[in-house]
């Protein structure tokens, strides 16, 4: 004769029911989004039957026909199903769908809400949610009955797996860990990095300049300063926004004034990435 394993770990509990949530949300967003796709109005209309017939649906196909849920399947537990009778079960498909629906029922259909119904629905949520923490702490202490609803029909997990030990493997969390260091690494570095420093300095290493560009001392040659002229279709060199405060270093293109300021104070060396002329003598000059 099988024995069965009362004992459940709590984290193996704790992740049943994440697990449950995660499935269930996924499977219900999909279905309602297809069916919004399809039909909109129809959507808005029924939504609240909709929702109904989705849980519904989730619940028969997990706790009513394998006395689990989906999150318990995954990790091997089930329900005592000597505890779970027919009329826990239709308590426990109660207590599971159906406060849901009347929710949003109340909240959709009626066409003027009823205050004494609001308020027991508001009551009763409040209420829900002080019991579940109690419940909470009560089951860290005991590891029995992780939920208010498994609680109140006394159901227990018990796992399927004949007294084995959890297999718990590092490899995941280390991988996640020194990914999770080097991403950190990254955001940091970044930030910090000249990339149009580098970029002007590689472009001098592996590429020279026009020879007509160059005076005999080495220094850039460019036509006299003259000032641009601002038009309703400029845009900054550097950021190709509309130029805020415009400005220009001696050649005919404008800058905003903080895109201009920041390269030239963080790179003295900075030149035009329009056409490639250092700053003028005279430095920056406003338009």
């Amino acid at each position: 004769m099988e024995t069965k394993n009362q004992y459940v770990p709590r984290v193996n509990q704790i992740d049943a029911i994440s697990l449950n949530k995660d499935i269930t949300r996924m499977i219900r967003e999909n279905l309602l989004e297809n069916i919004q796709a399809i039909s909109p109005i129809l959507y808005l209309k029924i939504q609240p039957e909709l929702d109904l017939l989705i849980q519904s649906a989730i619940w028969f196909g997990s706790v009513g026909k394998r006395c689990s849920t989906f999150g318990q399947q995954l990790l091997v537990l089930a329900y005592d199903s000597e505890r779970l009778t027919i009329s826990r079960l239709v308590l426990h498909f109660c207590l599971t769908v159906l406060p849901s629906y009347i929710k949003k029922l109340e909240e959709r259909r009626l066409s003027h809400r009823v205050e004494w119904l609001s308020k027991a629905i508001e009551y009763g949520e409040n209420a829900a949610l002080v019991l579940s923490v109690l419940n909470f702490f009560r089951f860290l202490k005991t590891g029995r009955k992780p939920t208010l609803i498994d609680f109140l029909l006394g159901l227990d997990y018990i796992s399927l797996r004949h007294n084995q030990r959890r297999d718990i493997g590092y490899k995941y969390l280390t991988r996640e860990l020194l990914w999770g260091g080097f991403m950190e690494i990254l955001g940091l570095v970044l930030p910090i990095i000249n990339f149009r420093k580098l970029q002007r300095v590689a472009r001098n290493l592996f590429f020279f300049k026009k020879s007509e560009a160059l005076d005999e001392a080495g220094n850039f040659l460019r036509p006299a300063n003259r000032k641009p002229k601002l038009t309703p279709t400029t845009t900054c060199v550097y950021c190709g926004q509309r130029p805020t405060l415009p400005h220009y270093m001696g050649c005919e293109h404008i800058y905003c004034y903080y895109c201009l300021s920041a390269n030239i104070s963080t790179d003295s060396k900075f030149c035009c990435t329009a056409c490639d002329s250092p700053v003028s003598a005279n430095g920056i000059e406003p338009l």
